[in-house]
């Protein structure tokens, strides 16, 4: 078992030093629904009034020292200039050398009603970027001797923390039942690398889109049970992934169920994982859980991913509007 363990913390380093060489990839959630902000800086403000949304994320968590995830969002929409502001946090912990990403950022989206049904969203995110290593956490080849591990070791150490900025932009286009569009993120590509100055995180373009079919809708409660399908690609340097899935609402119950992978295309590991969702949504809250089964290569072992959402909303009293903002559909 400790042999196993070094070779774990080994790997964990390599990832660790070697990212300058590789392309690197973000935090990723199975609720990619509950970090609209995440996504893409066009929903800043997509719903009707104030919303705070909190999201915690284990991945593999039989596995010591993995990743795990924590994202917080605020976004409003402000009526009487069409607009929207959201600010988004999201902190990142991997393996035993700590290997940390920190992001903070600031929104802006602007509402264009195309017809009294359709709405125009672009959007832009202004990010503050964070990567952070703890090097004294890590075992070096050159401590694992044959019995006493070696105290001291001759590998070259770099820089233990590297900051940037970056820029995101985003479209989307929506009704009251379905929405469709796509970001690209990292315009700007901020440096990733604790050596060199050279690597940096690669583009990252993404679509989404769904629908929302309405089941039964009762008069002044809105509405009381629907399905909704969704879907979520991206494309970053070598790496693809893809989400899609569907959900079942009847207030206020949420069962889903989400594939991520994509099976069909060459090179590609495959199926990675199905996601299980359950969750209930009131008139101002929303709370989410799911539970990753891994399919792929590394195996039910992995024990799965956890994860959970806490979504709160809050209306705005404004008076003497004269524009009312067509609401996106909720994913």
């Amino acid at each position: 078992m400790r042999i196993i363990r070094w070779i774990t913390v080994l790997v964990v380093a390599t990832v660790g030093l070697l990212v300058g060489r590789a392309s690197a990839q973000d935090p990723q959630f199975t609720q990619f629904f509950a970090n609209p902000i995440y996504i893409a800086p066009s929903y800043a403000g997509a719903s009707t009034g104030q919303r705070v949304i909190v999201s915690y994320r284990d991945q593999w968590s039989v596995i010591p020292n993995t990743y795990r995830t924590m994202s917080a969002s605020y976004d409003v929409n402000i009526e009487s200039l069409r607009s929207g502001i959201g600010v988004f946090a999201l902190g990142d912990l991997a393996g035993d050398g700590r290997l940390g990403t920190i992001i903070a950022g600031l929104n802006y989206s602007y509402s264009i009603p195309l017809n009294s049904k359709l709405n125009l969203r672009p959007g832009i995110g202004f990010f503050f970027r964070n990567h952070s290593l703890d090097y004294d956490r890590l075992i070096w080849g050159d401590q694992l001797v044959n019995t006493p591990r070696s105290q001291t070791t001759m590998q070259s150490i770099g820089k233990s923390s590297v900051y940037d900025i970056d820029i995101s932009t985003s479209i989307l286009l929506h009704t009251a039942a379905w929405w469709v569009g796509g970001t690209w993120d990292h315009m700007l590509r901020p440096r990733i690398s604790f050596y060199s100055e050279k690597a940096r995180i690669p583009f990252r373009f993404s679509v989404f889109g769904g629908y929302r079919f309405v089941i039964r809708s009762l008069y002044r409660k809105g509405i009381d049970q629907s399905f909704s399908l969704a879907g979520n690609a991206r494309i970053q340097g070598k790496f693809s992934q893809a989400e899609i899935g569907g959900y079942w609402y009847k207030n206020p119950l949420m069962l889903g169920l989400w594939y991520r992978g994509i099976p069909l295309v060459k090179d590609y590991n495959g199926s990675d994982a199905l996601a299980f969702m359950i969750g209930v949504r009131f008139s101002r809250a929303q709370v989410v859980y799911t539970y990753d089964l891994t399919v792929s290569k590394l195996g039910p072992g992995s024990g799965g991913s956890h994860e959970i959402s806490l979504t709160y909303e809050m209306p705005l009293i404004q008076r003497g509007r004269r524009y009312k903002p067509l609401q996106c559909p909720p994913y």
